[in-house]
């Protein structure tokens, strides 16, 4: 689907191109060059999932597949650029100061695309509850990392100080903070076991699902346990007084299983990559937190993904209890975003008489 999205609005690029007089050799130049990322694309793609077609290292395969899907945005930005040129002008023929405007717009676009999505900002959060011991519990939620493909040492980097700076009681990895291969990136480990020991109570992860596309080429479930962080499997821990329950990625997962008699009395948080309820959810969890949408990572795409995932952006009341969906601290795939800024969560749980 990204492969014929991209050969469609190149094609409508290159046709405005060609109407403006651009030389045939720019024009040609530009077709090959957008041959070749779909081409590096589709073979990444088969690479990136399936270790039966393994045809390129893993480090290669997932900046190749990244900056495939790089092109492909920057054709659709592309496409919008020169279709509202031609529509503003009245749908006249192009002309070379229409294609500089058209060009100026999707360069502009890009680097804006690029710095949203690696300028992760603090989100706060505040909720109530009668069930906790303490005046407050600060969870800091971190969904979405996706250290991998073109993230960056300096972008992994100000996620972890965001979370070291909101001082968290709880720090809590939602899924997808692996999308790569994890020998090249030894020092955004070291920063996530530092960051993870100075959680006053400890940190907690679970699965998304590209942790297990990963866990074709690595124990990426053993990586987060050796940098000190307690990877739940469908499981339940106690700490800080309150329940916390992890139910795997790729399913709603029941809670009963996992619940004891006593956690009515006490706060339960459930962690869960996709935001899909809990089969049993009703009345038995105070706060679920979730990510995997993206909000769409481009707007309005999120609109469309949240009906797919029967989620909330944000913060919402169901069941019983409160669920928050994260925009996520990354980017799967191209490192751009379009209104729907990453982010770390700080959620604080504040003690109600």
């Amino acid at each position: 689907m990204y492969e014929l999205l991209a050969l469609g609005t190149q094609y409508f690029v290159w046709k405005k191109l060609k109407e403006a007089g651009i030389s045939s050799l720019i024009r040609y130049a530009l077709i090959v060059w957008g041959i070749f990322w779909v081409a590096a694309g589709i073979v990444a793609g088969y690479d990136y999932r399936h270790a039966e077609y393994n045809v390129l290292p893993g480090r290669i395969t997932e900046i190749l597949r990244a900056l495939s899907l790089t092109w492909t945005i920057i054709s659709i930005l592309a496409f919008f650029a020169f279709a509202v040129v031609w529509l503003v002008s009245g749908f006249k023929p192009f002309t070379h100061r229409k294609v500089v405007i058209a060009a100026m717009m999707t360069l502009a676009g890009t680097l804006y695309c690029m710095f949203e999505a690696y300028y992760v900002t603090p989100r706060y959060i505040e909720i109530r509850s009668t069930k906790i011991n303490a005046d407050r519990l600060r969870l800091v939620y971190v969904s979405d990392a996706h250290v991998g493909g073109l993230s960056t040492h300096w972008h992994f980097a100000r996620i972890m100080r965001l979370v070291e700076e909101a001082q968290p009681d709880i720090f809590a990895l939602g899924g997808d903070t692996i999308d790569g291969v994890m020998t090249y990136r030894d020092k955004e480990l070291a920063m996530l076991a530092e960051t993870a020991k100075k959680a006053k109570y400890g940190a907690f992860a679970v699965n998304g699902n590209h942790e297990y596309y990963w866990l074709l080429d690595e124990d990426c479930e053993q990586i987060i346990r050796d940098c000190g962080i307690t990877m739940l499997i469908n499981e339940r821990a106690e700490c800080a007084g309150i329940t916390i329950i992890s139910l795997d990625d790729d399913k709603r997962g029941w809670l009963k299983p996992y619940l004891l008699p006593e956690d009515s009395e006490r706060f339960v948080l459930v962690l869960k990559h996709r935001p899909g309820l809990p089969f049993d959810a009703g009345e038995k969890f105070d706060l679920q937190v979730s990510g995997h949408t993206h909000n769409g990572q481009f707007w309005p795409l999120g609109y469309f993904k949240n009906m797919v995932q029967k989620s909330t952006q944000g913060l919402s009341q169901k069941s019983g209890g409160y669920v928050y969906v994260s925009s996520g601290a990354g980017f799967n795939g191209p490192p751009m975003r379009l209104f729907t800024w990453p982010e770390v969560t700080v959620i604080d749980i504040v003690r109600e008489e």
